[in-house]
């Protein structure tokens, strides 16, 4: 599970800062969206820690389980979605409460 969740929290960095950079890119104002990528970074690591800490332990009790092996593929699974489609859904949103803020500003 440490592969899993160093290899999904570099790409969800990588895919981050492109989304985040592109943002800028367009018009967003660089401030908004730069708080965005630290909060949800903020929150992406401790929870990729706690899943990886969670394995770590079951791996040194040596659990022997039929459902162990589907537990553990189904965590990698969930780990892998939020890291791809967690930036698309932030950005978007930050990008929708701009837009909204400019809106009203106006």
């Amino acid at each position: 599970m440490t592969v899993h969740a160093a290899a999904a929290l570099i790409a969800f960095a990588a895919l981050q800062i492109w989304l985040v950079t592109s943002a800028i890119a367009a018009g967003a104002p660089s401030g908004l969206i730069a708080v965005a990528l630290v909060m949800l970074l903020a929150l992406a690591v401790p929870i990729a820690r706690m899943t990886e800490r969670h394995w770590y332990h079951l791996s040194r009790q040596a659990l022997a389980s039929w459902g162990l092996h589907a537990r553990f593929r189904r965590d990698v699974r969930r780990l892998w979605v939020a890291a791809l489609t967690l930036p698309f859904l932030w950005v978007s949103g930050a990008m929708a409460a701009t837009d909204a803020i400019a809106a009203i500003a106006r």
